[in-house]
C-alpha cells in the first residue's frame, strides 16, 4: 500500500524552521508528463516553472532545486474545501511545489536515486534530465565532476530512514558542467 511517506526528501542537518533557509516555490511546467514526487529534482525554466533534472549542457546554469512536496501531495493539487467555517483548505491548493535550493546549507536524504548505482562518500551527483519518463526524471545518479552538472555530493551513503525506506543522504551543491 502507497503511503505518504514513499518518496520523501528530509532535511539530516539545519533546520527548514531557519528564517533564512533557501526555498523556491513555482508550478510544474506543462512540458512535465508525469507527476513528480517529493525528492526529485528539478531546475526553472524560461517560464519560471519546475522542469525535471539538469540538462547535460556546457554552460548551462541550471540552480539545483529539490522537490519538498511532490505533484500529488495534497497540499500541491487537492481542492480545498472552505465553503463554510472550520472548513479545510489545502497549504498550496493551486499546484505549486516547493523545493530546496541547492545552494542551502543542508544535508540531504531522498527517496528518489538510482538504486542500481552504489554510492559511496565523497561521490558527485547529477539528476536525470527527462520531462517525460517518470522512472529517471529527475532521480539522482552518481557523474562525474566537472563533465556533467553536480547537484550534490554523497554523505553517508544509501541506508534505511526511520520509516524503514532506503534513502541516499548527500550535502547539495551546484557546479555547472564545465567541460
Amino acid at each position: 500500500m502507497a503511503t505518504a511517506y514513499d518518496a520523501t526528501l528530509e532535511v539530516l542537518k539545519n533546520s527548514l524552521v531557519n528564517p533564512h533557509h533557501l526555498n523556491f516555490v513555482a508550478k510544474l511546467s506543462s512540458n512535465v508528463k508525469f507527476s513528480p514526487k517529493a525528492g526529485r529534482v528539478v531546475r526553472l525554466n524560461s517560464s519560471g516553472e519546475f522542469e525535471m533534472g539538469l540538462p547535460n549542457t556546457v554552460g548551462a546554469a541550471h540552480m539545483p532545486i529539490f522537490l519538498w512536496s511532490g505533484a500529488a501531495d495534497n497540499d500541491v493539487s487537492n481542492s480545498s474545501s472552505t465553503s463554510g467555517p472550520g472548513e479545510w483548505a489545502a497549504a498550496l491548493p493551486d499546484g505549486y511545489l516547493v523545493g530546496l535550493v541547492a545552494v542551502g546549507a543542508w544535508e540531504l536524504e531522498t527517496t528518489e536515486y538510482d538504486s542500481a548505482q552504489s554510492y559511496s562518500p565523497g561521490d558527485a551527483l547529477t539528476a536525470t534530465p527527462s520531462n517525460t519518463d517518470s522512472a529517471t526524471g529527475g532521480r539522482l545518479t552518481k557523474a562525474a565532476a566537472y563533465g556533467a552538472p553536480i547537484c550534490g555530493v554523497v554523505s553517508r551513503g544509501v541506508y534505511k530512514n526511520a520509516r524503514g525506506k532506503n534513502v541516499l543522504s548527500f550535502w547539495p551543491v551546484w557546479l555547472p558542467r564545465q567541460a
